[in-house]
């Protein structure tokens, strides 16, 4: 029989509801509050959710939106079962995603035909959907900027490790400046695997055993691919290569963090249009500004929306630079990020190829990148607490908590 999560504040009424499905052979869990729910949703992978709208923390509907803006429960069935069960909250519940609504107190019988219904439609529909788990969607940043300077691949190198701390997912970091990339140095590596390998390639060449051969392991636990140990102009490559790389690479990992290098070559566009989110960085200058002005446009150009564009203020300057307000104006965006001046620190990082995030934990400015790269992951990697959270995703969540 069906699997059936329970999460409801009130243990009288996980009696009752355990007293109506377990002699029907029902496999029960029972969380008491929303955010248990939606843990208990992630471990035990219920193929009906009663909740009801009443609880600790979380209201009802809140985990129900948070359930349905993921792959892995968009088409689970969801009954509440509440006190609350006017017309204005069923109409709620509906627009928020619910399949049935039950009012307490209720008939055990009517509990099990409504059960029964939904289950026969769940079954239904799952036999007319293809086969094969549902994939989250992956995570892709481009980190860009048409002046070099700013801090593009210090950003690059300390989010890719930022992300995989936070989640503990499959993690990749890409550096496609082809012509003097620099990830590899910042890791403290000279890797035998890199884009070389891809020259002269097409894309039906593309398989698994060509991305093992360009893709290398840091001891961090993200993975990388590093430029060419030589200059190679964008033509070395195959036009059509990159799509087929990102989307088979999309399929492995949960995050791939790219430094795009400082044009808009034909490897840079293929990046960009592939990203989820493109930060900009920008340091408070004016020439990185016009760079900035210069670079959106040719967004625009692009078709890619606005809310695709995430300004990042890098505080490279000593002196005082132009203030953020004035960058705002001038750009017409807000700054979604802005990290504090640390020169000390990212200079000795570089220098000894050991990122900031893993020798100075405790700075200002690793606190920003771990919130960062919360903020920037997607909407349904945050709506379910992991099972067994990292000590990363405790500290940003409960830094988040505190500033609400």
């Amino acid at each position: 029989m069906a699997r059936v999560l329970l999460i409801d504040d009130e243990p009288v009424f996980y009696k009752m509801v355990e007293h109506a499905l377990k002699p029907q052979g029902y496999e029960l869990e029972y969380a008491r509050s929303g955010l248990d729910g939606l843990r208990a949703a992630g471990e035990f992978e219920p193929e009906i959710i009663i909740v009801d709208v009443k609880l600790p923390d979380l209201d009802g509907y809140d985990v129900v939106q948070r359930l349905r803006s993921t792959p892995r429960f968009r088409n689970t069935p969801i009954i509440f079962l509440t006190s609350q069960a006017d017309l204005p909250n069923k109409l709620k519940g509906f627009e928020v995603g619910a399949d049935d609504f039950l009012a307490k107190p209720f008939q055990p019988e009517e509990l099990l035909a409504r059960i029964g219904i939904l289950v026969r439609k769940s079954e239904t529909l799952r036999s007319a959907l293809p086969a094969g788990p549902t994939r989250e969607p992956a995570t892709v940043l481009a980190l860009h900027s048409l002046r070099g300077g700013v801090g593009c691949t210090s950003l690059a190198v300390n989010l890719a490790i930022a992300c995989h701390q936070l989640w503990e997912k499959p993690t990749l970091l890409i550096d496609a400046d082809m012509t003097a990339g620099q990830v590899a140095l910042m890791l403290n590596t000279s890797p035998a695997r890199t884009f070389d390998d891809l020259t002269n390639r097409h894309s039906s060449e593309i398989d698994d055993d060509i991305i093992r051969k360009i893709t290398s392991k840091h001891n961090s636990g993200i993975n990388f691919i590093a430029s060419p140990s030589s200059p190679v102009a964008d033509d070395s490559f195959a036009d059509d290569l990159w799509v087929e790389l990102l989307n088979r690479l999309q399929e492995t990992y949960d995050f791939i963090i790219i430094d795009t290098g400082h044009n808009f070559g034909n490897i840079a566009i293929h990046m960009l249009n592939q990203a989820t989110t493109i930060l900009q960085v920008i340091a408070p200058e004016m020439a990185s500004i016009r760079s900035s002005i210069n670079a959106l446009e040719l967004y625009h150009l692009l078709g890619y929306p606005s809310e695709k564009i995430k300004p990042v203020l890098n505080q490279t300057l000593a002196v005082a630079g132009i203030k953020q307000a004035q960058i705002e104006k001038v750009l017409k965006l807000p700054v979604s990020f802005s990290l504090p001046y640390a020169p000390n620190e990212f200079i000795r990082a570089i220098n000894f190829g050991q990122p900031v995030i893993l020798q100075n934990p405790e700075i200002a400015s690793t606190e920003l990148l771990e919130e960062m790269a919360y903020d920037l992951s997607g909407e349904s990697l945050k709506a379910i607490p992991p099972s067994s959270p990292s000590v990363v995703w405790k500290r940003v969540t409960q830094k988040l908590a505190a500033k609400k």
